[in-house]
């Protein structure tokens, strides 16, 4: 039986799981959200929700993961048959929780790969001259065609997807201490001084122009906060810039102490990422862009939404400045090493799982899921609508209905009681028997809603597609399921006959 390794220290434990939350979505997508959606109007829904399901459902799968991991499971199959004397509908229900994170990275790697492609064409000069211009759309217009050309994809963004895979691959084959942590020990810093230096730069250019897009995101504009789409929205970011119901919080758990606080290490997960995002990724795209372009066009420029903010906008922004190409560099650079500890993270479910359940070596298990991986980008990649489609069902209806699982499983079934015992043990803190009551009630009512507001409204325009591309897109994300589904129940008795065994020789 392969030992379980287990991190080497809590600093590398919470800027693993920093890195695991914090990614694209909390320098692009969140200042896109805010502005597109009147600032003040967004930013108390957000708040709001974090409090109430945000942190909730972090604490959740700390706590969970540690539970699961002292018993030797680190993946959602494991964990849910652990507490269904492994069932096979119940590792079937669990490996939902595995394809949800291998689904989303196997397009995220992808995104992944054109931050580091963009941060090397910066460095080196091959980024299109900047068209000076008061006109946002026309000093964009050179980098669209430049996007478009590299995503179609051209040669340059495929041996970059190339790099990126071996990249990750190299990092996960050595393993939990040396691989993931490690990385994390030099990337979170780094994410953290390159966010605070593009900050300063983007809010202080044109004479501090840039503090007035700050202001334009936490302004106290509250006329559309009576807006259900608002709350939905800003739910749901809170919902993808933890990490929650991907079952890669619990994963990145299952491997810490015995005696680990576990509740300090979630709420340093969770403000260590609250930090990148309200206060590092607030200062960087759209006060540039406001700096640029005044306030008339940070609306239009938001809406467009974040590839566009990242790979197309902000380059048009910084390419203007003095060293623009050293700038730029600096800002892809950021996102991919955002990226990268987000695409590690999201990897670690599946290769817990073959360890786990299957009883793989750590070398096999890596193996495979990379190579499952790699399929993926290359569909990424070369099937339109793949992206779009995977995202939607994997990142979106999948998320909600699996984080709405994990509250009904680890909290009701499981028992409020007994998760109160495993909240309060080994931590210092006095945490009130209320807020498992919150995480009760209180929560699965924000993710009912927001899943009816977002998916099933309109779910019968969203099920019925005509293109090829988004039928195939659905057959394979039914065929990763079913594929999980299979090795959930196969390996199912050899868990059971490592149970047994167990049993022997402890008597």
């Amino acid at each position: 039986m392969n030992k379980r390794e287990n991190w080497k220290s809590r600093v590398g434990l919470i800027l693993a799981t920093a890195g695991n939350a914090v990614g694209l979505g909390n320098i692009l997508r969140f200042p896109s959200k805010a502005a597109l959606y009147g600032g003040g109007a967004f930013m108390v829904p957000y708040f709001i929700a974090f409090f109430l399901m945000g942190l909730p459902l972090m604490i959740i799968e700390w706590i969970i993961g540690k539970y699961a991991g002292k018993h030797g499971h680190g993946s959602m199959t494991g964990i849910l048959g652990l507490f269904f004397k492994h069932a096979s509908w119940a590792r079937v229900l669990g490996s939902f929780g595995v394809a949800i994170p291998l689904l989303i990275c196997m397009y995220y790697i992808y995104i992944e790969s054109w931050t580091l492609g963009f941060a090397f064409l910066s460095l080196f000069q091959k980024m299109p001259i900047p068209m000076i211009s008061d006109n946002p759309q026309e000093a964009v217009k050179p980098y669209v065609e430049f996007f478009r050309a590299y995503t179609n994809p051209s040669i340059t963004a495929y041996t970059f997807l190339i790099i990126t895979l071996a990249i990750n691959w190299l990092i996960l084959q050595r393993g939990i201490v040396k691989g993931i942590e490690l990385t994390a020990k030099i990337g979170m810093p780094a994410i953290i001084l390159f966010g605070i230096l593009l900050g300063f730069i983007a809010l202080s250019s044109r004479d501090w122009a840039g503090l007035e897009g700050l202001k334009f995101i936490y302004n106290l504009n509250f006329s559309g906060i009576k807006d259900p789409k608002v709350w939905i929205e800003a739910s749901g970011q809170i919902f993808f810039t933890l990490s929650l119901g991907m079952g890669a919080i619990a994963v990145y758990a299952s491997y810490v102490k015995k005696r680990e606080d576990v509740v300090k290490a979630g709420l340093w997960t969770a403000g260590i990422n609250e930090f990148i995002e309200v206060v590092i990724g607030a200062s960087i795209a759209i006060p540039a862009a406001f700096a640029m372009f005044s306030a008339v066009a940070i609306p239009e420029l938001a809406k467009e939404g974040t590839f566009r903010l990242g790979f197309m906008t902000m380059p048009a922004v910084l390419m203007n400045f003095p060293l623009g190409w050293l700038i730029s560099f600096i800002w892809f650079l950021l996102l991919f090493l955002a990226a990268l500890t987000s695409s590690l993270a999201l990897t670690q479910p599946l290769i817990a799982l073959f360890e786990d359940e299957m009883k793989w070596s750590h070398t096999k298990s890596v193996t495979v899921s990379m190579i499952l991986i790699t399929i993926g980008a290359h569909l990424s990649a070369f099937v339109p609508n793949f992206i779009d489609e995977i995202d939607f069902w994997a990142g979106c209806v999948m998320l909600l209905l699996f984080g709405l699982i994990e509250i009904i499983v680890f909290v009701w079934i499981f028992g409020i009681n007994n998760f109160y015992n495993e909240l309060i043990q080994n931590t210092s803190l006095k945490i009130p028997k209320a807020f498992v009551y919150v995480i009760a009630f209180v929560s699965p009512v924000f993710i009912v809603l927001i899943t009816y507001f977002w998916v099933i409204k309109d779910f019968t325009s969203i099920i019925l597609v005509s293109e090829p591309t988004k039928i195939f897109a659905r057959i394979f994300l039914l065929f990763i399921i079913l594929f999980l589904s299979i090795i959930a129940v196969k390996s199912r008795k050899i868990v059971l006959k490592d149970l047994r065994y167990l049993k022997v020789i402890t008597k």
